[in-house]
């Protein structure tokens, strides 16, 4: 019997709006909340976890304070970046963004269906323990799609929330939705 645990760690809070910059850093508080991730009870036994990023700015920020401690070496995997919307322009990505959280899954434009597939694939597949951090899309992604929702959008996780899978043989067995985001979105 072999058991995986996959733990998601959505960004910190960034420093712009995601509709206002492709890439942004995270704020002050962004970087308060990614150092306050070392003192959680629940990332205090990642030695022999292997560590995930998104590449943008963010998450790669986020995971510089774990990456620190634990001394490990980052994998940077375009899988878990943000949901893609490259030619959407930059004006019109909050209302863009909106609508698709609240679209039926079957009715989601091809290149939304096929990251989200390619996320949950990579993520069941992943042969090691692992901390991946990542973007509130990728998890409702992943999360969602465990529930079988019939939307993108499952819930609202908190900047710096943990999310925990547990996977058995290839099965996820349980999994734990992190802190729910307690103010609207900053899309």
């Amino acid at each position: 019997m072999s058991e995986i645990t996959l733990i998601l760690i959505r960004h910190g809070e960034a420093s712009q709006a995601w509709g206002d910059n492709l890439d942004p850093g995270l704020s002050i508080e962004g970087m308060k909340q990614s150092e306050l991730l070392t003192e959680n009870n629940k990332l205090q036994s990642l030695k022999d976890f292997t560590f995930i990023s998104s590449p943008k700015s963010r998450a790669l920020m986020t995971a510089a304070p774990l990456v620190n401690i634990y001394k490990k070496d980052l994998i940077i995997d375009p899988i878990f970046s943000e949901i893609p919307s490259d030619d959407i322009e930059l004006a019109d990505k909050r209302r863009w963004l909106t609508d698709i959280m609240k679209m039926d899954i079957n009715s989601l434009p091809t290149m939304v269906s096929v990251w989200r597939d390619e996320i949950l694939s990579k993520a069941l597949t992943l042969n090691k323990d692992s901390i991946i951090f990542t973007h509130f899309m990728v998890i409702n992604s992943i999360i969602g799609k465990l529930v079988g929702n019939p939307t993108l959008l499952y819930f609202y996780p908190d900047y710096t929330s943990i999310t925990k899978i547990i996977i058995e043989d290839g099965i996820v067995k349980e999994f734990y939705v992190g802190g729910e985001k307690k103010t609207p979105i900053n899309l």
